[in-house]
């Protein structure tokens, strides 16, 4: 590469660089950065695998395939393979894919890929993601890892960013309502309480005026309903909002109350972006990884159960992962509450797809998010 077309490039990412730090939304940061980076280096094909707690794949942003294709291929990579290579932290660069020695796992509808670049992508304190270019005319250059390693650099700090603003947000909301609630219960509840005692007391003392005790204890009685109130009122602000439902922790909490009498190990993967969900489709998320991870606890006898809840552009994916024995998806089995998943699932628009062989079982949730 000559001193202009270093320059050129070095420019080209300063203006990515720029691009990248304007985000103020954590998918869109996610999508902008694939697009960038399929821009920088010319690659046909671009992704971003976000990568939970447990090292598995929780997201997967892509670029160059068509929404059919991506259809057919079914769920999203679970980070094995190459994708597992780069998860560990380590670049991986070739000018085809299925030489490399770790190409294994990809599915049948995958088309297939020659020259490939992934790059770890790191925040400040931990490995975030990973992003995959691929078929790129004339292969990957040296030039293109050195970009888009510098580019993971700068989208890393982005995303820290993005998310101690978010955290922050969340926070100023919470400390906002709690403040409220201890408010009107220390303030005016205690203050409608005395009220209400010494208007209780008055209509004590009134024997001798029936009439007028009749008035007064109405009024005790519409006292009592507003501390009725307004004690609804502090529940329900103490309450997660529509808004602020922290679904990692209810999720998290949920799965580990099953999971007790059990020997079976429960690995839960939420992915950072699930957040902000109405009541209605938080719950329903809930109910169906209770009912899917109590089948498989109760039924596959695998030693490890996985419940994954990803966010996407437009939907929620929940996925209930076993390895056991599996079971006949058509065959009638009262006990394991399928019917009511697919119910529950109608209900709030969603698609539920249940795959089961001897291998394991997979019950998989898509919910729109509008």
């Amino acid at each position: 590469m000559d001193s202009t077309e270093s320059r050129d490039r070095f420019t080209e990412l300063l203006d990515a660089a720029a691009q990248v730090s304007e985000q103020g939304e954590l998918h869109g940061l996610l999508e902008s950065l694939v697009e960038i980076a399929m821009g920088l280096t010319g690659a046909s094909h671009g992704a971003l695998g976000v990568v939970g707690p447990h090292g598995f794949l929780v997201d997967f942003i892509h670029r160059g395939i068509d929404m059919e294709t991506a259809q057919r291929i079914g769920h999203l990579p679970l980070g094995m393979g190459v994708l597992g290579a780069i998860t560990r932290g380590e670049t991986v660069r070739t000018d085809d894919l299925s030489a490399h020695p770790d190409s294994t796992g990809f599915p049948v509808h995958h088309p297939a890929l020659g020259s490939f670049l992934g790059v770890p992508l790191r925040t400040r304190t931990e490995l975030f993601g990973n992003i995959y270019l691929a078929d790129k005319p004339g292969g990957f250059t040296e030039e293109d890892q050195a970009t888009i390693e510098t580019l993971s650099i700068i989208a890393g700090s982005a995303v820290a960013n993005v998310r101690i603003h978010r955290r922050l947000r969340d926070a100023a909301v919470a400390e906002d309502r709690a403040r409220i609630a201890r408010d009107v219960h220390d303030d005016i509840i205690q203050d409608l309480f005395a009220v209400g005692l010494s208007l209780q007391g008055l209509a004590d003392s009134m024997e001798d005026i029936p009439e007028q005790q009749d008035i007064v204890r109405t009024q005790v009685a519409r006292v009592d309903d507003c501390i009725t109130s307004l004690r609804q009122f502090i529940f329900n602000l103490r309450q997660p909002s529509s808004h602020t439902r922290d679904l990692e922790i209810e999720v998290s909490e949920l799965v580990e109350e099953l999971a007790e009498p059990y020997s079976a190990e429960v690995e839960v993967a939420v992915d950072a972006m699930v957040d902000g969900f109405g009541n209605d489709l938080a719950d329903a998320v809930l109910h169906i990884i209770k009912e899917a991870t109590s089948n498989a606890l109760r039924h596959s006898e695998s030693p490890v159960v996985r419940v994954l809840v990803t966010g996407g552009f437009n939907n929620l994916s929940v996925s209930v992962i076993d390895h056991g024995r599996g079971f006949d998806v058509d065959a009638d089995h009262p006990g394991m509450g399928l019917s009511n998943l697919r119910q529950r699932a109608a209900e709030v628009g969603g698609d539920l797809a249940v795959q089961s062989s001897g291998s394991g079982t997979t019950v998989t949730l898509v919910l729109p998010i509008t």
